[in-house]
Parts: C-alpha cells; structure tokens; sequence
C-alpha cells in the first residue's frame, strides 16, 4: 500500500512529504520504526514478514515496524504499527526510545534509504492478532533464542545487522 511519508535529507531535515513508492524508487531518505516487545517473562516477539513484501518477504523480523506518516512522531507511528500488526495497544509508559540508526537497504527496484527509530516496549501481551497483509506469522520466543539468532546472523532473520549491533547489548541486560 502507498502512503504519504515525510522526506528528509541526510542531516534528517525535513523537505517535503511524497508517497513511499516514490521515495523508495528515487531513494530518498524517509523516518521508520523498529520495536523489540518483551514481556516479564523475558520473551520477545518476532514476526514473519508476508510474501508480498517488497524488501525481505518471508523472514523473520523485529516484533514490529513501519514507515512513519506525513507529520507522524516517530513514538506515535510505533504505538500505531504494534496496533495495526499485532492487534496490540501500547501505552506511552510501554514503550522506550533507544536510538536512531540509519539503514541503506536495495532489493531488486526499491531503494530504501531510512532513518529508523529504534525502540524497546515492555508490556505483558496477550492476544496477539496478526494483521494479514504484513504479518505471515508470529511467535514467541525466549530473548535469549533472538540474541543467537543475530549472533549467528541466521539466514531467516532480516538483516538489519548495525542495528543489531546496537541492540544488543541491551537485549542482554533483560
């Protein structure tokens, strides 16, 4: 689906907002978000990203994440994506903003250039409902089965590999 997204430049200055399939053919630099959801019991949830996707189908990924709207704070457009992708609400107090990591990604047309607020949300979920049209499945898995995951940079995982780097070390401290 197409959707109308701010662009900035590489200092993360705003310039004018676009729909995402042109900023993804001309590369243009855009605000994401990636969340790592872990309840008390120290499991996280990882989600298996559709076939339909246009970067990475079908590899497991972050809890949630997803471009953020024209005008949208990048909190605001977590809280949204966990709702729209995992049925799941977040109240401000769940979530935590850790850092910001620029990610240059290219698979086949599309040209992802994005500025991806990284965040950790603690909240002991219950239902999940995955949303369809992204989401091919989810699961739950203990914290520390992800930190492996990354550490042996298994083939199913998306490759978000600085950004890892940087998470780490505080997915260890759980």
């Amino acid at each position: 689906m197409d959707e109308l997204i701010d662009i900035f430049d590489e200092n993360q200055n705003f310039l004018r907002s676009e729909m995402k399939g042109v900023a993804h053919k001309y590369g243009h630099w855009h605000k994401s978000v990636h969340a790592y959801l872990v309840n008390d019991k120290k499991e996280i949830i990882i989600q298996k990203r559709s076939a339909d996707k246009n970067l990475y189908p079908n590899i497991w990924d972050v809890s949630f994440a997803g471009h953020i709207d024209a005008g949208e704070s990048t909190k605001a457009g977590a809280i949204r994506e966990c709702r729209e992708e995992l049925g799941i609400e977040l109240a401000d107090g769940e979530i935590e903003y850790l850092f910001t990591n620029p990610e240059k990604l290219t698979w086949g047309e599309v040209v992802s250039n994005e500025f991806v607020d990284v965040y950790l949300c603690r909240k002991n979920f219950g239902k999940i409902v995955k949303q369809d049209e992204e989401v091919a499945a989810v699961k739950v898995i203990p914290v520390k089965e992800f930190i492996k995951m990354i550490k042996r940079k298994d083939k199913d995982l998306f490759p978000h590999y600085d950004e890892y780097s940087k998470v780490l070390p505080v997915l260890e401290k759980l």
